[in-house]
């Protein structure tokens, strides 16, 4: 029987032999948000119409889906002043109304460092202490930070060497051990070269991991689960004994500059939760989707200078298809617009078609 484009989307996807099964232990569904606007949803998270209409999925609480949410943090951010948490206020007071609004929700942050600026830390040592100020302020504002990951994306965004990285990691692990945290090693992007980089990284480790952070975006954007399971195989044991965290992945309503539209992005949603996330050798304990509502009633920046839009509801918080498919709880929910509300120029009807059903978009670069 036929069905509309999108709705077909949001039924399981089947293989020959049936509904792939997770993994005994596997999470089955997105249980996290890597999400940095959150305090300024609809211009302030206390009262954004979506903050309200999601706060039960979003608190922990008897089944809740979502449990915990992740933060890319500029690594020397404790540098800045600081007048007190305020999401309109500089870069470090609006870390610290992330690090409010999630601990009142009740979720456990995950906190990834990185260089927004090409400043990297020169040493081990320097890193050390930015983490340590870290942990210490985000303690003493009453929300400790239970996981880190020690640098994100070093093969990609994070530009860091394999060894650098590890040292960076040995560094953090060294830490957590004597402040309750927990290290997420790695946090590779699988892309061409992820399992070289990933060997190396692991070669200088001092401690046995026993989490693994990787962001599928090939996987996701090929709709094949090869280049995840080519990285997982290439963890120590295959990634046997250790969780797989997917610390960090979205589906694009926009990518590079490019609009695809509401039904490829929730195409790209439906292979994320029904085949990878229910793949049994993808087994993750863990998935963060990247991306739910930009900040200040305003788009995510794509335009003919590039930029990206992962985000499942739109500057007013309306619901996109994708919503639907990644927080089933809530997604389908819409929340009117406002009158004005801005909009990225949509694709013609015949294009969104052959991205949804035609050959898949390869190998090239994300």
């Amino acid at each position: 029987m036929a069905c509309a484009a999108v709705a077909c989307l949001l039924a399981p996807a089947a293989s020959p032999s049936g509904a792939l099964a997770p993994a005994a232990g596997a999470v089955t569904h997105v249980d996290g948000i890597s999400d940095q606007s959150l305090p300024a949803w609809g211009g302030g998270f206390p009262a954004s119409r979506l903050a309200l209409r999601l706060r039960s999925s979003l608190s922990v609480g008897p089944g809740s889906p979502i449990t915990l949410a992740r933060y890319v943090v500029q690594w020397d951010v404790m540098r800045e002043p600081s007048g007190g948490a305020n999401p309109h206020g500089n870069y470090r007071e609006r870390v610290e109304a992330w690090l409010a609004d999630v601990h009142s929700l009740g979720l456990a942050p995950v906190v990834a460092l990185t260089s927004y600026d090409g400043v990297h830390p020169s040493s081990a040592g320097e890193y050390s202490a930015a983490l340590a100020a870290i942990l210490l302020a985000a303690r003493e504002l009453g929300g400790p930070i239970g996981y880190i990951e020690p640098w994100n994306e070093p093969n990609n965004q994070g530009r860091e060497s394999a060894a650098k990285a590890a040292e960076f990691a040995n560094a953090a692990n060294a830490l957590c051990l004597a402040r309750a945290c927990r290290v997420i090693a790695g946090g590779f992007e699988d892309s061409p070269g992820s399992v070289a980089y990933a060997q190396s990284y692991e070669r200088g480790l001092r401690f046995v991991a026993s989490a693994w952070g990787v962001h599928p975006y090939y996987a996701v954007k090929t709709r094949a689960d090869a280049s995840l399971l080519r990285l997982k195989a290439a963890l120590p044991a295959g990634g046997l004994g250790a969780e797989l965290w997917l610390t960090e992945i979205g589906t694009f309503y926009c990518r590079h500059g490019r609009v695809l539209g509401q039904a490829a992005q929730a195409a790209e949603a439906s292979y994320l939760i029904n085949r990878l996330i229910a793949d049994p050798a993808v087994a993750a304990a863990h998935v963060l989707y990247f991306g739910l509502l930009y900040a200040d009633g305003r788009l995510a920046p794509c335009g003919p200078s590039g930029g990206d839009d992962p985000e499942l509801y739109g500057p007013s918080g309306e619901a996109r298809a994708a919503a639907a498919v990644v927080l089933p709880e809530v997604g389908a929910a819409p929340v009117i617009p406002a009158p004005g509300a801005p909009s990225h120029a949509s694709p013609p009807p015949s294009n969104e078609l052959s991205l949804l059903f035609g050959p898949g978009p390869g190998a090239e670069a994300l």
